[in-house]
């Protein structure tokens, strides 16, 4: 019995940025393993995460993940804020240093940031 997917679906891909997209690619390929799967279906709530410029939303939903722009009145669970370089190396696992120097800021819930980092981590 194979176990049910969580899609990632990109809302206007047309219009989304580069971050947007890169997310795809890593949150697919990582949301591909079981246990990921599990944590990700657990997950309620958005996300707003900034590199640089580039802004997008990961809108947490039982069916899914939405990848999206922002919008009007939206509320968010918790924010990440970055630089490019700092935010690709807590993909690449270094979460400490780029948090400490404040080359990455977070707000709202950290538990529930720190529930959605095994999504993130590029293995």
């Amino acid at each position: 019995m194979s176990e049910t997917p969580f899609p990632v679906v990109v809302i206007d891909p047309e219009h989304m940025n580069l971050i947007g997209l890169m997310m795809r690619g890593l949150l697919e390929e990582n949301l591909a393993k079981p246990h990921n799967r599990k944590k990700a279906a657990g997950l309620r709530g958005a996300v707003r995460v900034q590199a640089g410029d580039m802004v997008v939303v990961l809108d947490f939903h039982p069916d899914g993940l939405r990848i999206r722009l922002p919008s009007e009145g939206d509320r968010f669970r918790a924010r990440v804020r970055g630089g490019m370089t700092d935010l690709l190396g807590v993909v690449n696992g270094r979460l400490v240093g780029p948090v400490l120097s404040g080359g990455v800021r977070i707000g709202g819930n950290p538990f529930f940031l720190l529930g959605m980092l095994p999504l993130i981590r590029s293995e």
